[in-house]
């Protein structure tokens, strides 16, 4: 198996997104260096790396953190890459309607 890049435009600001990251990562060996993540998923690695992008300006007063994230992952068949996103997308999913 090779390696699976998967990109997300997250409009949240970093210290959120590192709560989240906190539950989405709950009993998974991960290590963080600054905007980069390192995660032991049962002997097989996912990288994670955010990085800033423009703010989402919804009006004058209205202005809202970007962040670029990119999910790397080594070795992971479809259905694990599948397990893991619904895991992640699950802990950053926001109420509303």
């Amino acid at each position: 198996m090779a390696s699976f890049v998967h990109t997300k435009d997250m409009t949240t600001t970093r210290q959120e997104f590192f709560r989240c990251l906190h539950i989405a990562l709950d009993n998974i060996t991960h290590t963080i260096d600054g905007n980069n993540i390192k995660v032991d998923n049962n002997g097989k690695m996912i990288t994670l790396d955010i990085s800033p992008l423009p703010p989402r300006e919804l009006s004058k007063t209205l202005v809202m953190e970007r962040w670029q994230l990119t999910i790397k992952f080594l070795n992971h068949d479809d259905s694990e890459r599948t397990t893991f996103l619904k895991k992640f997308d699950r802990a950053f999913h926001r109420g509303g309607g």
